[in-house]
Formats: C-alpha cells, sequence, structure tokens
C-alpha cells in the first residue's frame, strides 16, 4: 500500500529564532517590538515561550521596505529643525 501526497501541499516553512533574524538585519530587540505595536513589523510564529520568524514573511517584509537611493539623499539635504531657544 502506498501513500501519495497531495501536489498543492506547501513546502514547511523555514523558521528561525526572532533574535537570531533581528541580530541579522540589525533591528534591536525594542524597534521590533515598537514595529509591531504599530502593525508594522512582519509576522512571528510563537511555539511556546519561543518566537520564530518565517523567512518568506521577513523576506517580503524587508522588500516592502526598500526605497530608492535617491530618497535617502533627499532627506539628507532636508533643513535642520531649528533649535528651540532657552528663555
Amino acid at each position: 500500500m502506498t501513500t501519495t501526497t497531495p501536489a498543492t501541499t506547501p513546502a514547511d516553512p523555514e523558521l528561525i529564532p526572532l533574535l537570531d533574524y533581528l541580530r541579522r538585519i540589525s533591528l534591536s530587540k525594542s524597534s521590533f517590538y515598537r514595529l509591531a505595536s504599530r502593525g508594522e513589523a512582519f509576522d512571528v510564529v510563537k511555539l511556546g515561550r519561543a518566537v520564530y520568524v518565517p523567512t518568506a514573511a521577513a523576506r517580503a517584509w524587508l522588500i516592502a521596505r526598500v526605497v530608492p537611493a535617491a530618497t535617502l539623499s533627499q532627506t539628507a539635504r532636508a533643513p535642520a529643525r531649528p533649535l528651540a531657544s532657552v528663555a
């Protein structure tokens, strides 16, 4: 007797620990949770007390945050806000 798997079975998602991923992208844990509180962070998987990042979700989140380099130079040239005078 043979068993067959459906052709539409999705591949198992690759999961990496949250802190490992945050280290990889140089994002602090507090910054991540700040983004999450605003609904701007990638999805995570919680298994017991451990938190993991599906690499596909993280990759899509990073791609969505890519901005043209020209945009960076425009914000760098923006005039600085004047300092408040001390009275």
